[in-house]
């Protein structure tokens, strides 16, 4: 790049941190927030427990649900259940695996209900910094759980508490009560060209 090209990318960069050092002088608010991570793609439950592990590395303490999943070991709850994070977690699985396994309204609704006993506790909970509701969506799409009793326990939460939400086909009620929504696209996956879902990349 000659020193005409060097002295333009420059400037392009200037104003590129003038724009950034702007918006973080704006952002002066102090609270916890809302993260809904919805979409078809692969990544939302591991995008969430990224954040989980990042609050542990600030050691802050955390609650966690999962809704849907439970019955098969996955590497980030093996993990989470190892000392020292373990002391630093609140966990509890739903445990009744996809609901296309059970094909049982009223059991699932049953499990359901107790999973989200577990989940209203930790939103009432002052000294937990982060809830992680897993795959909380599938609950309010298949009427297993109040949306607007999920919603009002949110918004009740402590002032600093920040909640992460994730599943596929988010609630217009979520989406609109979310403070960061991110949604996952599926472009491709390997799993539908036949390749065998693996541990420690898909569970």
């Amino acid at each position: 790049m000659d020193q005409d090209g060097k002295n333009s990318h420059n400037q392009r960069m200037q104003r590129k941190k003038d724009v950034v050092d702007a918006a973080i002088g704006r952002a002066q608010e102090e609270r916890g927030i809302v993260i809904l991570i919805t979409g078809n793609g692969k990544g939302k439950t591991t995008s969430a427990f990224g954040t989980l592990y990042r609050a542990l590395g600030h050691r802050q303490r955390a609650g966690v649900v999962q809704f849907i999943k439970g019955t098969q070991a996955t590497g980030e709850v093996s993990f989470l259940q190892q000392d020292p994070a373990r002391a630093a977690v609140q966990y509890h699985a739903m445990a009744t695996g996809f609901t296309w396994n059970t094909q049982n309204w009223d059991a699932d609704k049953r499990a359901a209900d107790t999973a989200w006993a577990h989940a209203a506790r930790m939103l009432a909970d002052p000294a937990l910094n982060l809830v992680l509701l897993d795959e909380l969506t599938y609950m309010l799409k298949y009427n297993y759980l109040d949306a607007a009793d999920v919603v009002a326990a949110i918004r009740a939460r402590p002032p600093m508490q920040t909640v992460i939400v994730t599943g596929r086909a988010a609630r217009p009620e979520l989406v609109e009560l979310a403070d960061t929504v991110s949604e996952i696209a599926d472009r491709k996956h390997a799993f539908k060209a036949g390749v065998k879902a693996q541990a420690g990349i898909d569970f």
